[in-house]
């Protein structure tokens, strides 16, 4: 994701957006540091300083935060040294490893009255706001219920990069629930409202990767989980998601109301798919997409689709193009709460909110059962998390 990221600064600067702007790269290893100062002078013609170490940044000129896209166990300490040093600080999803660091980081976050944002992009892209806006405007109806589908390949996970420490446990939390699974909660929260409950079973399905090169990963975290999500007011989220599919790669949602439904041949968002009322003729998803953008007022587009954040001429997601992606986005909305004051549209509260609805899956496969979201979120429920929790106590991180 940190190469992502880089995508968004660069499009960002060459698209003229005012306010964010790539100072430095800070990466330990030489090789990783090198090749991503070699990529945003490719993509940009600028170059920037490069050094190992978060102090380091002290001497470079107009550091005001940094963005941290490293495996997930290194959010908390970095975040913290940040706050330590004046640093704003964009995370990358999920927020952290539990409940109790994400909400370590919030309460340094707010103790340092520094800015703390989540880069929880598939919120971002025009046809997951304009789904949002279709649910709260009734379009459907009442929302019944929501099927969503994952199954790819592990090669097809982060073809580019991530490695072993996606499928460790100690790194990632898990795979499925942590990697995949908070996307997905944080879309169905943001469409829906709060989770409430959680029943869901999560396993491993391959405890072993065999690369390319005959290289073995072995995987102590999950890549598959079936669950039941319910919201308030009956309406109930069926989610399959799997790291270990074959064949034919799939991924689709559904969504039913009283009134019609829309469908996508798209997990991430809206795309190939049909919004079919009851009253009316059925229409293709992206005109749907297309209705509601035009439809924005000037402070509605500013606020939700800034310009230079999306590509107007193109609504579909791609996860190739940063700016279709929402990872454009997600850079731009932290620099405008840093330099207004305001908060990030995910911030510590929402990326936590997010963090203990994925958990819930976790913890309700472990217990066998049913748990409530918000017993997770208050750390009444917390065996999955327990052992995490132990190794950051003996580091010193809690």
């Amino acid at each position: 994701m940190g190469l992502r990221h880089l995508r968004g600064f660069a499009a960002l600067r060459n698209r003229g957006v005012p306010g964010p702007f790539l100072a430095a790269i800070c990466d330990s290893d030489l090789v990783r540091r090198t090749e991503a100062v070699a990529l945003y002078r490719e993509l940009t013609g600028d170059t920037v300083p490069a050094v190992a170490s978060m102090s380091e940044l002290e001497s470079v000129p107009g550091v005001a935060g940094v963005d941290v896209a490293v495996p997930t166990a290194l959010h908390l300490p970095l975040a913290l040294e940040a706050f330590d040093r004046g640093l704003h600080v964009l995370v990358e999803k999920p927020i952290a490893l539990t409940v109790r660091s994400a909400t370590l980081m919030t309460e340094a976050a707010k103790g340092a009255g520094l800015v703390l944002a989540v880069a929880e992009n598939f919120r971002r892209v025009p046809g997951n706001r304009a789904f949002r806006s279709l649910i709260r405007d009734g379009e459907i109806g009442t929302p019944y219920f929501t099927l969503s589908t994952l199954s790819i390949p592990s090669a097809m996970l982060h073809p580019t990069g991530g490695g072993a420490w996606y499928r460790d446990q100690s790194m990632a939390g898990s795979l499925v629930a942590l990697e995949m699974g908070v996307h997905e909660m944080d879309l169905l929260q943001y469409w829906f409202g709060p989770a409430r409950t959680v029943d869901a079973t999560v396993r491993t399905y391959e405890p072993e990767i065999v690369g390319d090169d005959g290289s073995v990963t072995h995987v102590t975290s999950e890549d598959t989980c079936l669950a039941r999500v319910d919201f308030d007011d009956k309406l109930s989220a069926q989610v399959t998601l799997t790291m270990a599919g074959h064949g034919e790669p799939v991924g689709s949602r559904f969504v039913v109301g009283s009134r019609g439904s829309v469908s996508s041949a798209c997990w991430e968002g809206w795309q190939d798919g049909w919004f079919t009322p009851d009253d009316g003729e059925r229409v293709p998803v992206e005109a749907t997409i297309a209705a509601w953008v035009d439809g924005l007022s000037a402070q509605e587009r500013e606020l939700w689709l800034p310009e230079g954040t999306w590509d107007p001429a193109a609504l579909t997601l791609d996860i190739t193009d940063p700016v279709r992606y929402g990872v454009a986005y997600e850079i731009f909305d932290f620099a405008r709460a840093v330099d207004s004051g305001t908060s990030p549209e995910v911030g510590g509260p929402e990326g936590t909110a997010d963090l203990a609805a994925a958990i819930a899956l976790l913890e309700s496969s472990l217990a066998g059962g049913p748990v409530s979201v918000a017993d997770v979120a208050d750390g009444t429920v917390t065996a999955w998390q327990d052992p995490l929790d132990e190794r950051l106590h003996d580091a010193h991180l809690i």
